[in-house]
């Protein structure tokens, strides 16, 4: 065989190869990029259904404090704008395609003050008498704890309580401070053991619900077009006690198929609104430079000053550092 031809041969394979190696990079470059983009949405689109809450608690009331308690947040604007803005932003442009990207979310839940707001396909039958799947929200479900004696604790987002005494056969609500002389419940009497009981109640109940709720997901999904099987991710323990702070998001999207390349998308969202519980603004100066940040950032700075908002820091020549750019 002529030398040319051994070239034409190498010349061959060579393309082969390079041509395989440029489709693999070109694959895998398309789902790095779909994942950061979905990854993006994922989170634009949390922290828009966080805005809405912000806006649809009570227009006419203070967005404070008592009026968050007494007004509660509107869960049906917070999940559509979740769906609007997550649609924008992984290029769904029709209302059957954003239908279809809805069957991947088993789960869209919502921490109330008192309760948790859960939005899940259910079975309605419809004016022509045929069954078909809807979404739809469940009734609130509240923190609820059962003590030893029968008594039963129904817990907040604070202090605030409202409580069975089996003895009086009586509801008494109020701060457990105020009522815990008022009633024959021990855990109203040990401050740290009820907030860690607390806690622990909202944490396990949102958990439990969760997991129930994305599991019964699996007996919809052959209706809904969908081979996936749901489950609820593996979340760091520390992730659920950090979000129990305040009024909050936690979506799922799970399963969803890459458009343009192989595999499928699995993410969740676990977003705080702050609506009841303002982060402490201090201000430090470190290395010779003026700055301010939110305490619950944890640094481990000398605070020189505590301030009630951003803008009086900054007025005061402080210069904001978030908690992702300065290191502890």
């Amino acid at each position: 065989m002529r030398i040319t031809s051994f070239s034409v041969i190498y010349i061959l394979i060579i393309s082969t190869l390079l041509v395989f190696t440029l489709w693999r990079y070109e694959d895998t470059k398309a789902f790095t990029d779909l994942n950061r983009q979905y990854d993006r949405a994922m989170t634009v689109a949390s922290h828009d259904a966080i805005d809405q809450l912000r806006t649809n608690v009570n227009p006419s009331a203070e967005a404070g404090y008592n009026s968050l308690k007494f007004n509660r947040v509107n869960p049906e604007p917070a999940f559509q704008t979740f769906i609007h803005t997550l649609s924008l932003n992984m290029e769904v442009e029709d209302k059957i395609t954003e239908d279809v990207m809805a069957r991947y979310i088993p789960v869209f839940a919502i921490l109330d003050y008192d309760g948790a707001h859960f939005n899940v396909y259910r079975e309605f039958t419809n004016a022509q008498g045929l069954k078909e799947l809807k979404r739809t929200w469940l009734p609130k479900i509240p923190f609820t704890y059962h003590d030893d004696l029968g008594n039963v604790i129904s817990f907040t987002l604070d202090d605030y309580v409202t409580v069975f005494d089996v003895g009086m056969n009586e509801w008494v609500s109020g701060n457990r401070n105020e009522i815990k002389t008022d009633v024959n419940i021990p855990l109203l009497h040990d401050g740290d053991t009820f907030e860690r009981i607390r806690r622990d109640t909202i944490v396990n109940t949102f958990q439990e619900e969760l997991a129930y709720y994305i599991n019964e997901h699996n007996t919809y999904t052959n209706r809904l077009g969908i081979t996936y099987k749901f489950m609820l991710p593996l979340i760091p323990q520390d992730d659920w006690y950090n979000t129990v702070d305040d009024i909050g998001v936690f979506a799922f999207l799970q399963g969803y198929p890459y458009q343009r390349a192989e595999g499928t998308f699995n993410q969740f969202a676990l977003a705080g609104t702050k609506l009841l519980k303002e982060d402490v603004i201090q201000a430090a100066t470190v290395n010779g430079e003026r700055i301010f940040f939110n305490k619950s950032c944890g640094f481990p700075y000398q605070v020189e000053e505590i301030y009630p908002s951003k803008k009086e820091a900054a007025k005061a020549g402080y210069i904001e550092k978030s908690c992702l750019n300065v290191k502890k």
